[in-house]
């Protein structure tokens, strides 16, 4: 298996959509085997999803994330654990050992009781109810 995890200064970075540097990990049987980085060099949402397929990323595990991404994403197969946040080995070290998703690691302002915003849309999901 193959996780991502966006990354600015060695924490999950905060806008998928915005970032430029990938961390990813061959992973198996719940132990990391090798990691490397990769840029990403893609803007569209089309081709970011197309990128991450091409690097045969199964798991993104990401901070914000927009709603055409999370839908391209899932048409290509990529399981998506989003508004994390943290440090990226110790979140990378949480998702291989169960931990996520976990309130420990949601951005600030997703843990706890959700609160409704514009209907039923919140600030961490789109479905709060």
């Amino acid at each position: 298996m193959r996780v991502a995890i966006p990354f600015w200064n060695d924490r999950v970075s905060p806008v998928f959509d915005a970032a430029r540097r990938l961390v990813v990990v061959d992973v198996e049987n719940g132990v990391e085997q090798t990691r490397h980085h990769e840029t990403l060099q893609e803007e569209f949402p089309t081709r970011r999803a197309r990128q991450l397929a091409q690097l045969g990323v199964n798991v993104l595990i990401c901070g914000a994330i927009s709603r055409p991404l999370v839908a391209l994403l899932a048409g290509s197969g990529i399981t998506l654990i989003p508004w994390t946040a943290g440090p990226v080995d110790e979140v990378l070290a949480a998702y291989l050992a169960g931990g996520l998703p976990d309130a420990r690691w949601m951005m600030p302002g997703c843990g706890g009781r959700r609160q409704r915003h514009r209907g039923s849309r919140g600030p961490c999901g789109w479905d709060t109810g």
